[in-house]
C-alpha cells in the first residue's frame, strides 16, 4: 500500500477519535474542563510528529486547532449538554447550537442545488489549482507570476465556497441545520462586510463571539476587531508553520494583520457613502492586493500534495 495513504488513514482517523474522547471529558466545571482543555493545547505539537507532507501536516493541524477551538466553546458553554450532543458538535464544523437541530432535533433535506454549486465550485478549484502549480510554471517570469497568483486566488476563493457548501449539503442530509456557512462573499461592498457577514462564517463567528463579542460589551469595538483579526493571523500561522515552516506562517499571518488599518482606513475614508460599485472596487483592491501574501502560502502547500 502506497506509504502516503497508509499515513493518511491512521493520522485522520486518529485525530477524530481524539477529539471524540475530548468530547467526552470536556465538561463546564470541575477537572474535567481543565483535562481537556490542556490536552486539546498539549495536541497542538503533534503535527511536528507527523510524516514530512505538506498537505497531511496542514490536514492534521487544521483538524487539531479545531478541536481545540471546540473544546473552549464548551469549556465556556454553561447549559449542561449531554454526551451525544458534544460528540456531535465536536464533529460537524459549525457550532451546533446555532443550529435547528439543537432545538428540534434531525431533519433530513437533500438540496440539490447545494450539491450542483459545490460540485462546480469544487470543480473550478481543482482546474485552477492545475493552472497555477503546472501551466504556469514554463512560462517566463513576469507571466508565471502574474498567472500563477491570479489562478491560485481563484482556486482559494472557489475552494472555501465548495468545501463549505460540501459541508452543508451533508450536515442537511444527516439532518443537521446549519445556518449560513458562506454568503456570497464577492457582493461585499466593504471590507467589514466581507469579513465580518460573508466569508467563511464558520471561523468568522468563533472569532466575533472569541476575540471582538468581549471587547465591544466593554465599549471597544475597534480593539475588537484587531483582537479579531490577531486571533485569526495565529490560527492561520498555525497551521502554515506546521505544514511548510515558519517564513511561510510570518507572511500568511501578515495578510490578516494588514486587514486592520485597512478596514481602519476605510472608515476614515467614509467609504460606506461611497456609490456601490466605487465600493465594490474598493473592497477587491484591497483584497487582490493583499492576497499573494495568503495565496502563495497556500499553494506551495498544496504543491506538496502532488510530489
Amino acid at each position: 500500500m502506497n506509504p502516503t495513504l497508509v499515513h493518511w488513514l491512521l493520522w485522520l482517523p486518529g485525530c477524530i477519535a481524539f477529539a471524540s474522547l475530548l468530547s467526552q471529558l470536556v465538561a463546564p466545571s470541575g477537572w474535567r474542563r481543565y483535562a481537556a482543555l490542556g490536552l486539546s493545547l498539549v495536541a497542538l505539537g503533534a503535527p511536528w510528529l507527523a510524516p514530512t507532507g505538506t498537505v497531511l501536516r496542514a490536514a492534521v493541524a487544521l483538524y487539531l486547532l479545531w478541536t481545540c477551538a471546540k473544546v473552549l466553546d464548551m469549556v465556556r458553554d454553561p447549559k449542561p449538554r449531554s454526551a451525544y450532543f458534544r460528540w456531535l458538535w465536536m464533529l460537524v464544523l459549525h457550532d451546533l447550537r446555532r443550529d435547528g437541530y439543537a432545538a428540534g432535533g434531525p431533519r433530513r433535506e437533500l438540496r440539490v442545488g447545494l450539491f450542483a454549486t459545490a460540485l462546480g465550485a469544487l470543480g473550478v478549484t481543482l482546474l485552477c489549482l492545475h493552472v497555477a502549480l503546472f501551466v504556469a510554471e514554463p512560462l517566463a517570469p513576469l507571466a508565471r507570476g502574474l498567472l500563477r497568483q491570479a489562478a491560485g486566488l481563484l482556486a482559494c476563493y472557489f475552494g472555501v465556497e465548495g468545501a463549505l457548501r460540501g459541508f452543508e449539503l451533508v450536515y442537511r442530509a444527516l439532518g443537521s441545520r446549519p445556518p449560513v456557512l458562506h454568503d456570497h462573499p464577492l457582493l461585499s461592498r466593504s471590507l467589514a462586510e466581507f469579513w465580518g457577514r460573508r466569508w467563511n462564517r464558520v471561523v468568522g463567528h468563533w472569532l466575533f463571539s472569541t476575540f471582538y463579542r468581549p471587547f465591544a460589551r466593554a465599549g471597544r469595538a475597534a480593539a475588537g476587531v484587531a483582537a479579531a483579526f490577531v486571533g485569526s493571523a495565529l490560527l492561520h500561522f498555525y497551521f502554515t508553520w506546521a505544514a511548510i515552516g515558519l517564513s511561510w506562517a510570518l507572511v500568511m499571518a501578515s495578510f490578516f494583520l494588514l486587514q486592520v488599518p485597512l478596514m481602519l482606513l476605510e472608515q476614515k475614508l467614509g467609504q460606506a457613502r461611497w456609490p456601490s460599485p466605487w465600493r465594490r472596487a474598493w473592497t477587491l483592491a484591497c483584497l487582490g492586493l493583499t492576497a499573494p501574501l495568503f495565496v502563495e502560502p497556500t499553494l506551495l502547500t498544496l504543491a506538496g500534495g502532488f510530489r
